[in-house]
């Protein structure tokens, strides 16, 4: 991953001398407005006691920009803390291990003011050095968990039907390639865009060695650069959209995605967006049933708490209700298909029927995700939206 994108520069005032001190860091996001940083397990430092001293600190981002907070110390409360699990899952366990161990400090930082940076910002570039640090590994969390991999089964059924072989369509958050790679192999030429630059490097080798890579047209990009980026290639008006299963819920910018969604595709063009959803029945009851109402519930609120999503950065849950606002006035849903609804998620994979019922408690759940209300409480659903008439 880049250098620069691992750490943040916070600048405190000497509790001593009153100048400025700055000082070097590794960070985590929690929501637009909150961030995590961990001093090292160096001995006590003296950025942190200028924080106990005076808690109001510039922070210089490492897309260049600066924002202004008020900064608190905190403590994990044991090694399974989810604020360490999700920094360990950033940096790797062999950084935090150097680096870390036996820190339980950490600094929480609170966005007070706006200086020359979108916070936004800092959220992307944490995104960005998560994935590029766990993209080698992707493929292994994909295929060697069963849910994760029937997810990517539904969700390619779903765009063989709505994409036709020959169309040009684009990809928000590509990773490493699962749907690309299955609709390149059925025709479909896929601009295949990610934040993450390792992700891609991934899917420009498995394109290589599967002989596709004339129909993928992979684009380093942040969503909000996807307009400029993509008239760029010349490209005026696309064939479709997807975006699945994770950059939906971690997109800081969901309203200028859409907007940018609405100038690039054709009027009769599908959008297929794959949501992590907020009403997960299999989640709620099995959790209620095992005494975990702050787990049952976790998706409700936005963000989601931390430790309390599946993902390694600052999370959205969404209803198809809340989706179709969204996308309003742009958009309207034609159809809606919930995923893992009979079957437990992905983290609950213990519980999964073993042998060939397996196979038949999918057949089950892909029917259940295609009949109301059940496809609104799947753990995920897939939706397939046009441009509204008129617009």
């Amino acid at each position: 991953m880049p250098e620069e994108s691992q750490y943040l520069r916070i600048q405190t005032v000497g509790r001593k001398t009153g100048k400025q001190h700055q000082v070097l860091v590794r960070f985590i996001t929690i929501g637009s407005g909150r961030i995590i940083a961990f001093p090292l397990n160096t001995g006590k430092q003296d950025w942190v006691r200028n924080i106990r001293r005076n808690p109001d600190v510039t922070v210089f981002s490492p897309s260049g920009g600066t924002f202004r907070g008020i900064a608190s110390t905190k403590e994990i409360s044991d090694l399974k803390d989810p604020i360490l699990s999700i920094f360990t899952r950033k940096y790797g366990s062999e950084t935090v291990k150097r680096w870390y161990f036996g820190q339980r400090i950490y600094v929480q930082l609170e966005v007070v003011k706006i200086g020359s940076l979108d916070t936004d910002q800092i959220v992307y570039d944490d995104l960005e050095t998560a994935f590029d640090g766990v993209a080698e590994t992707y493929d292994f969390h994909i295929f060697h968990n069963p849910i994760n991999t029937w997810l990517r089964d539904v969700s390619i059924n779903v765009m063989y039907k709505v994409f036709k072989p020959g169309s040009t369509v684009l990809e928000i958050g590509c990773g490493t390639g699962t749907e690309t790679l299955a609709l390149a192999k059925r025709g479909i030429n896929v601009i295949a865009t990610d934040i993450s630059g390792k992700m891609l490097e991934v899917l420009k080798r498995k394109a290589t060695r599967l002989g596709l890579d004339h129909k993928i047209n992979p684009i380093h990009c942040r969503p909000p650069d996807l307009l400029e980026k993509i008239t760029s290639l010349g490209y005026t008006k696309i064939d479709g959209a997807y975006s699945t299963y994770g950059a939906i819920n971690t997109e800081p910018q969901l309203t200028k995605l859409v907007v940018t969604l609405r100038s690039l595709l054709r009027n009769d063009s599908p959008l297929v967006l794959g949501v992590w959803n907020k009403y997960c029945v299999y989640e709620i009851l099995g959790y209620l049933v095992k005494g975990r109402p702050d787990m049952a519930f976790a998706r409700l609120r936005n963000p989601v708490p931390i430790g309390k999503s599946r993902f390694c950065v600052s999370t959205n849950a969404f209803s198809a209700k809340s989706m179709d606002t969204l996308l309003r006035p742009y958009f309207i849903r034609r159809s809606l298909h919930g995923v893992v609804i009979s079957l437990p998620p992905s983290n609950l994979t213990r519980y999964l029927p073993r042998g060939s019922m397996f196979q038949h408690a999918k057949r089950f759940d892909y029917n259940l995700g295609s009949i109301f209300p059940f496809n609104q409480l799947g753990d995920h659903f897939l939706g397939v939206y046009t441009l509204e008439e008129g617009l």
